[in-house]
């Protein structure tokens, strides 16, 4: 939807943090981008995704960039989030539209400048900075395969290694459903927050069952915070 009628195009928001890129400013393609991708893969323990949609970003900001391959080199550099922006295809275009909804054509220069303001909402989850529960990373010692390449590139000598081998197993993955996902979030201790976005995270990578839904997290915690109350007494 977001090639569509859309404000503004996708490609003028960085994928890894969201923010407008200048017209004049380098920008870079994740598609070309192996390094890049490793690195983000390795920093936020998640592949790049949703780049054969529309509506998601297919470019990185110079600082972005910068940070990540920095850091996967083993400089001492950090990004300033935890959990980076988390891309879904819109709804709507007033009010689920990251693309939409932000005006990069009020940027000011300036100390005094009003800033651009980067909404928080379902289509486009705002970052989730690092704190005492989400620490800075520390980067791989060892450089590992690329998320981005394919798998046809790799060679069996590259996949050989202990306790893997490709031919070992030919199970069909398995998606887990809403008591599953109950289940896990109690063994964890998530709270409700944690819970809703590793639920939207698996959702977005397609790793659940059709079933299962964000909004059973909400209910579910409520339902346990009045047994909780009633054991009380």
């Amino acid at each position: 939807m977001a090639s569509r009628g859309c404000k503004y195009p996708a490609d003028a928001f960085c994928y890894v943090c969201g923010y407008f890129i200048k017209t004049r400013a380098n920008k870079h393609s994740l598609e070309t981008g192996f390094k890049m991708c490793e690195a983000y893969n390795a920093y936020f323990g998640m592949p790049v995704g949703d780049q054969d949609k529309s509506w998601a970003p297919h470019f990185a900001c110079e600082n972005c960039k910068r940070t990540l391959e920095g850091w996967y080199r083993g400089e001492k550099r950090a990004m300033k989030f935890a959990v980076p922006r988390v891309w879904r295809e819109p709804t709507d275009h007033s009010s689920n539209c990251f693309f939409c909804m932000v005006d990069p054509s009020k940027r000011r220069t300036g100390k005094k400048a009003s800033q651009i303001m980067y909404p928080d909402i379902p289509s486009s989850m705002a970052p989730v900075p690092h704190s005492s529960d989400r620490p800075v990373p520390t980067p791989p010692e060892k450089e590992q395969v690329s998320s981005c390449e394919s798998p046809d590139s790799m060679s069996v000598e590259d996949n050989e290694g202990e306790g893997f081998n490709l031919l070992a197993d030919n199970k069909n993955p398995y998606y887990p459903n809403q008591k599953d996902m109950n289940d896990l979030i109690r063994d964890l201790g998530l709270t409700k927050s944690d819970a809703e976005l590793l639920t939207s995270r698996l959702m977005q990578w397609n790793l659940l069952d059709p079933s299962v839904k964000v909004t059973c997290q909400r209910k579910r915690h409520e339902l346990l915070s009045k047994c909780r109350k009633t054991t009380r007494f």
